[in-house]
């Protein structure tokens, strides 16, 4: 089981290349409202990219309420224990 900060190194390159910009950093706090580009069109962009990598499905209702990148990477951590 990979720890939180491995996650969130793998979501940064995700965002990184599907956003297009190699110096992106982000970190649990990061929404839309704090990084460039992350409008609804790039949102499933990243969303698709981030299922393929973990082999996983975000329900529809993680997609609205997830507020930020930690609430991903609760998610995803949350599945990588069942």
């Amino acid at each position: 089981m990979e720890q939180r900060s491995q996650i969130l190194e793998k979501i940064q390159e995700i965002f990184r290349t599907e956003l297009k910009d190699n110096t992106l950093v982000i970190n649990d706090n990061s929404s839309t409202n704090n990084v460039e580009n992350w409008d609804s069109m790039n949102n499933l962009l990243l969303i698709s990219a981030i299922e393929s990598e973990y082999n996983i499905s975000f329900p529809i209702d993680i997609i609205f309420s997830a507020k930020n990148v930690g609430d991903l990477c609760d998610y995803i951590l949350s599945q990588q224990k069942i």
